[in-house]
């Protein structure tokens, strides 16, 4: 029955006032949920990451170019539908590279985009470095599989297995929050770009936090800096920047980092990107700090 008036009433809205509806919808949802516990102790200092000299790493740059030549090869190099654009892929490349992670965690693997990228600079690094990656479906289903429904010509493990990547990835399919609550595993870099409602991103975080190694980081896709469009032509999202919002609320230490604008194209014409860091605040400022997120 919800599940009926959920689509009777997004058939007969007009956009503009259906978005505030879910908007409103999401707020209401996020203020019931309950208080959580966010750590911010293992998380990297902010004064500590430097994404500018990292984007420009001459370095890391020309890996790239070699390992973007190769997968575009395969995978194609478009702005598929729910996929990360190929502008956050090079951007996500760039971090492992500069960060050296040894266990990455990915949240939403969807057709495998970021997947393949992050898995390529961990094969590039040569230290055993993992990926597993996690999404609510199994994204190499021959035939549920996000890649099949896209036209994707083949599924993510078949892509890596061609890219000899296929060893640096685990997949598993499941709940994210029940993963994050269960797992003996810890992590050096996660990467949250699966349900981006607040409610779900909060919950998230919450849980993603305990798994990181000391020094680690957390890096959010969709977050708009106050709830304000990016693009020209894209309706924004707003449950990331929500989320964060109410929890650096409860834990002032906590410090997001959005990443701006990029030194390459990503989306729309356009060089901005929705990825943000999750970093710690530095202590002595967090005196001065605001009531709202940035």
């Amino acid at each position: 029955m919800i599940a009926v008036m959920k689509k009777t009433v997004k058939a007969i809205l007009p956009p503009p006032i259906l978005h505030r509806y879910l908007d409103a919808v999401a707020q209401l949802q996020l203020k019931n949920v309950p208080k959580k516990h966010f750590d911010a102790g293992p998380l990297r200092s902010i004064a500590s990451v430097e994404c500018h000299r990292i984007f420009s790493d001459t370095r890391i740059a020309e890996a790239w170019k070699a390992d973007h030549a190769r997968i575009s090869s395969l995978f194609g190099d478009g702005d598929y539908f729910g996929g990360v654009n190929p502008g956050d892929r090079r951007a996500l490349y760039f971090l492992i590279m500069a960060l050296s992670p040894i266990n990455v965690l990915e949240v939403g693997t969807h057709i495998g985009a970021s997947t393949m990228y992050i898995a390529s600079a961990l094969n590039r690094l040569n230290q055993g470095g993992q990926l597993t990656t996690v999404d609510i479906i199994d994204v190499n289903h021959p035939e549920q599989g996000a890649w099949k429904k896209v036209g994707m010509p083949e599924s993510p493990a078949n892509f890596a297995s061609k890219l000899g990547s296929l060893n640096r990835i685990r997949f598993h399919t499941g709940s994210s929050l029940q993963f994050m609550r269960t797992t003996k595993q810890h992590f050096n870099f996660i990467f949250l770009d699966g349900d981006h409602k607040a409610k779900t991103v909060y919950e998230e975080l919450s849980a993603a936090l305990p798994l990181l190694q000391k020094g680690g980081l957390i890096l959010l896709h969709d977050y708009y800096p106050g709830g304000k469009p990016l693009f020209p032509h894209s309706v924004t999202i707003s449950g990331p920047f929500d989320a964060l919002k109410r929890v650096r609320k409860e834990n002032p230490l906590i410090e997001v980092l959005p990443l701006g604008k990029l030194p390459w194209q990503t989306k729309q014409g356009t060089n901005m990107t929705s990825l943000a860091l999750v970093t710690r605040a530095i202590a002595d400022h967090v005196a001065s700090y605001p009531a709202a997120a940035k």
